[in-house]
């Protein structure tokens, strides 16, 4: 119970200081509307945190462009969004160090996608 509440508060705390953003930002990134973001969600072109009763959008996927996103969220596969979101948020040593979003815009998507198919193996 109480990991649950500490989850919570966390997300919460990450709604707050806007790491997780709501449809609606997502849709004007994209320029396309809330529907479309939810019909994206559901084919797995990116991923939502749920908490206070809706989806929550990582704001650090939005530095991706729309298709690597994609690519790298279907790589993930079934790996629950709350891992999801660690794994666009945390330094990863096989990254040299770096998150998701600057491997990426340092054009190294490959090695991105490698790291996620193993992130989902464990």
């Amino acid at each position: 119970m109480r990991a649950l509440a500490r989850g919570e508060a966390v997300l919460a705390k990450w709604i707050q200081e806007g790491v997780l953003v709501d449809a609606n930002a997502v849709a004007d990134a994209w320029n396309i509307n809330s529907p479309a973001v939810h019909a994206a969600r559901k084919r797995g072109e990116i991923f939502a945190v749920w908490a206070k009763g809706k989806h929550w959008y990582a704001l650090e996927a939005l530095k991706l462009e729309r298709s690597k996103l994609a690519r790298i969220n279907r790589t993930l596969g079934d790996v629950d969004p709350s891992s999801k979101l660690l794994f666009f948020l945390r330094q990863h040593g096989a990254l040299g160090g770096r998150i998701v979003a600057d491997a990426v815009a340092d054009g190294d998507l490959d090695d991105v996608v490698r790291l996620a198919a193993s992130w989902a193996r464990t």
